[in-house]
């Protein structure tokens, strides 16, 4: 479900609580996601974000909800967006990524899968040698490219390799979330590197198809009910068993800028880093991989009774 917030700039001015939106229950996690959360907190950057949500003109939002209707016939939600430049996204501020990405013994090469207009790729982009995007929509693609950002083919990605792969929000908006892993996992595979994830919870996918949403092919299978219970069963029991190894773990607030509704919305990421060792032989690649050749899913292990659960 989505959790909206309407603030204004007097309110952020004296100091609202955004503590909720990264507190957790950690008694909740698995000994192992425990071990590697990290709590962060409302930094500048965030700040900065939903004040300028906040600040958006009245006239900016009635105009750009006039022209969506007028689009409406030709375009989906995304496409839309992309051209009025609204919705814009906030995952984590630069300073979170750097603090993640300190274990990274190389940044030659950052691909960032789904990554929009660039706005979250910029945050991250700081340090690398040659900056990779992918991306489905040509509106946000125009706007990657002058960003200055190599849009690669969808099809062609996974015939490289990066010191890095971000996939911040896509695992539950496109059809192959697991075989979208092993993916990423087999072009990391060679020398290692660092996978950083995005992922909203409770799990929720669907996928963008026109104007229509509809169920993914291949749904990540995470139990539990509460944000601890699938954070949890995620990490200990979808990525660990393909062979990832957890770096760090936090809970952030995905941001997206709002409307004549609401200035702005929030969503309850999960944003995990993981850890690629390489020369590790990889098992069997799932359907809708590039490159694959067998239809072998990877099973996900069952958890001991009781764990992910009250």
């Amino acid at each position: 479900a989505v959790v909206s917030t309407q603030s204004t700039g007097m309110d952020l001015q004296y100091g609202t609580d955004f503590s909720h939106w990264y507190n957790l229950n950690e008694e909740k996690l698995h000994f192992d996601v425990r071990e590697k959360f990290r709590k962060h907190h409302y930094d500048k950057e965030t700040e900065e974000f939903v004040i300028a949500a906040c600040n958006i003109s009245y006239l900016k939002h009635v105009s750009d909800n006039i022209f969506s209707l007028i689009l409406v016939p030709f375009l989906g939600a995304t496409s839309r967006n992309a051209i009025l430049n609204r919705g814009v996204m906030f995952v984590a501020s630069s300073t979170l990524f750097e603090t993640m990405l300190e274990p990274c013994a190389h940044r030659d090469s950052l691909l960032d899968i789904g990554a929009g207009s660039g706005n979250v790729t910029e945050k991250l982009a700081g340090g690398f040698g040659e900056v990779f995007a992918t991306e489905t929509c040509p509106q946000m693609v125009s706007r990657l490219s002058a960003k200055g950002y190599t849009v690669l083919e969808i099809d062609g990605w996974a015939s490289r390799s990066y010191s890095v792969i971000s996939c911040l929000n896509v695992l539950d908006r496109c059809h192959y979330p697991l075989s979208l892993l092993q993916s990423m996992y087999n072009c990391l595979k060679e020398r290692g590197g660092m996978i950083i994830i995005a992922l909203v919870l409770p799990y929720n996918g669907s996928v963008e198809e026109g104007h229509d949403w509809v169920a993914q092919a291949e749904p990540l299978q995470i139990r539990g009910i509460t944000f601890e219970q699938q954070l949890s069963y995620f990490c200990r029991f979808i990525l660990e068993p393909m062979g990832f190894q957890l770096s760090y773990v936090t809970r952030v607030p995905y941001l997206c800028t709002g409307d004549l509704h609401n200035k702005y919305y929030s969503l309850s990421d999960a944003l995990v880093a993981v850890t690629v060792p390489p020369a590790v032989t990889v098992p069997p690649v799932g359907p809708g991989v590039v490159g694959a050749t067998n239809t072998t899913r990877v099973e996900m292990d069952t958890p001991p009774p009781g764990e992910g659960e009250e």
